[in-house]
């Protein structure tokens, strides 16, 4: 009798949660589910930056969450940012999380993003598939900063173009915008 209390306790306390900005849930959800968005991790410590600033540094999606710390911080939160989730235990009480801060974030590697130069998309009209190839590109920048590109192109001049081009425009979320070195190889 006491665990049904407790179970339609949950269930009345789920349906007002619903209504409200957080909703408690036992683990991260799938997707959210008010709008069916992505659910992604709310990160603290990060001041005024914006979720595009830190998408092109870190290289991963998330909601910044401002320096404050909530006493009951939810920890993901929808990626459009209607709804925010807090973690709790099976019987409704908080659970113990660890926030995620700026500062203990690592960047994602670049080589996990896949860049295509223009000539692979003619390369496909042309029912050219031989001729497509995937590149690993080493760079550094004129502050000694070091990443590898993964690049699909027709040529490694085409690789080379595209490269420069990123780090020129500010692309990769690097501090330098010239390439000193450049190390093309075939994968």
């Amino acid at each position: 009798m006491k665990d049904l209390d407790l179970l339609q306790k949950r269930k009345k306390k789920a349906m007002s949660d619903s209504r409200s900005r957080i909703i408690n849930v036992l683990r991260k959800p799938q997707k959210c589910p008010v709008c069916g968005g992505r659910v992604v991790d709310i990160i603290y410590g990060t001041g005024d930056m914006k979720e595009w600033e830190y998408l092109l540094e870190y290289r991963r999606d998330g909601i910044m969450g401002g320096d404050n710390i909530p006493k009951r911080p939810p920890i993901w939160a929808c990626a459009a940012g209607c709804k925010r989730f807090r973690k709790v235990n099976w019987d409704g009480s908080d659970a113990e999380v660890k926030v995620k801060m700026l500062k203990n974030v690592r960047k994602k590697p670049l080589t996990l993003i896949n860049y295509e130069a223009e000539g692979v998309k003619d390369a496909i009209r042309a029912n050219r598939m031989e001729d497509i190839k995937h590149y690993h590109v080493k760079i550094e920048t004129e502050f000694a900063e070091e990443e590898t590109l993964s690049i699909t192109a027709v040529s490694e001049k085409e690789v080379r173009d595209l490269a420069e081009k990123l780090i020129e425009h500010g692309g990769l979320g690097l501090v330098g915008c010239l390439c000193k070195k450049m190390e093309v190889v075939e994968v």
